[in-house]
């Protein structure tokens, strides 16, 4: 989708029937390909967020051209508020998720801590965590440059 904001691409990980018990790993570990992948290209870049809950997909729409598949509910909203967070502070190229992803994906991925956010919508702050990919460099190079590159940081 492009719009004002610039073009955004919307992944979703287990709707039925192909759901996996490990869909929170399996979308942090496509975010990590996709910004691999995107470094390839002269400045090209991504930020991400990703949020694990429940939603709403299907068709919605009256008839006709107006009809169309989305899905809809509060963590394909907080993922987006997720995904433009670090456009704050004009940093480029982040993979951010919430405590829910953390806590699933946690087990085969390690994860740094961000800080609290408050997001429109929300009457909490919301803990965000940035996966760290142990095998990419960019992490180190690149990145936060957050000394977490080969680490083990326990959960």
């Amino acid at each position: 989708m492009l719009d004002d904001k610039g073009s955004t691409l919307i992944c979703i990980w287990g709707l039925s029937p192909l759901a996996h018990h490990d869909d929170p790993i399996r979308a942090i570990l496509a975010a990590f390909n996709m910004r691999k992948e995107l470094l390839k290209i002269d400045k090209t870049w991504c930020n991400v967020g990703i949020a694990t809950g429940d939603v709403f997909s299907g068709v919605v729409g009256t008839s006709g051209s107006r009809k169309e598949f989305s899905c809809l509910g509060d963590s394909v909203n907080l993922a987006a508020r997720i995904m433009y967070w670090p456009m704050k502070t004009a940093t480029r190229g982040v993979i951010n998720c919430d405590l829910r992803t953390k806590n699933e994906a946690m087990n085969q991925i390690t994860f740094k801590y961000g800080q609290h956010c408050e997001f429109k919508g929300k009457s909490i702050s919301i803990p965000i965590f940035e996966p760290i990919d142990p095998f990419d460099e960019w992490a180190v190079s690149e990145g936060t440059n957050s000394g977490y590159y080969g680490k083990i940081i326990p959960p």
